[in-house]
């Protein structure tokens, strides 16, 4: 029967500084972009189905995108530590690749504010994607060390 996992303080302890500054980056630029996504909606009256739709799209390339950072259990520091695989940079190409062409490709269908509300949405869904899959990751390392 596994321990259950302790409070978020003294989880905090044994979770890299590098890793929670990256996890709170994560979050800052998700609840920032969601802001202005939000403004843009409410007005200039652009439709919410295409920053929906991207925003679901953005999620799924999050999760996918969470696969750069490899997190494990580092003995000599007693800490989750994040470190990037070959398949991560692999990941990160891909993802660099869309993020640039993404206004090219939505160009052709959106124009104006529901463009920009698009590209937002779907960088936003990114970062709560990356966000979610690597904290995931995270609970499951300290849960096994029985943290």
């Amino acid at each position: 029967m596994k321990p259950p996992v302790a409070s978020r303080t003294v989880r905090r302890r044994f979770v890299h500084r590098r890793l929670l500054r990256r996890l709170r980056m994560f979050a800052l630029v998700f609840v920032a972009l969601f802001g202005v996504v939000l403004y843009q909606l409410l007005r200039f009256d652009a439709s919410a189905w295409p920053a929906l739709a991207s925003f679901g799209l953005g999620i799924g390339a999050g999760l996918g995108a969470g696969r750069m950072t490899k997190i494990a259990w580092n003995e000599d520091a007693a800490q989750v530590v994040g470190r990037m695989d070959q398949l991560g940079g692999i990941i990160l190409g891909l993802y660099l690749l869309v993020s640039v062409g993404r206004w090219w490709v939505l160009g052709h269908w959106l124009a104006g504010h529901a463009l920009t509300v698009a590209g937002l949405s779907f960088t936003g869904g990114i970062m709560l994607g990356r966000l979610l899959y690597t904290r995931r990751q995270v609970l499951r390392v300290l849960s096994k060390q029985h943290k």
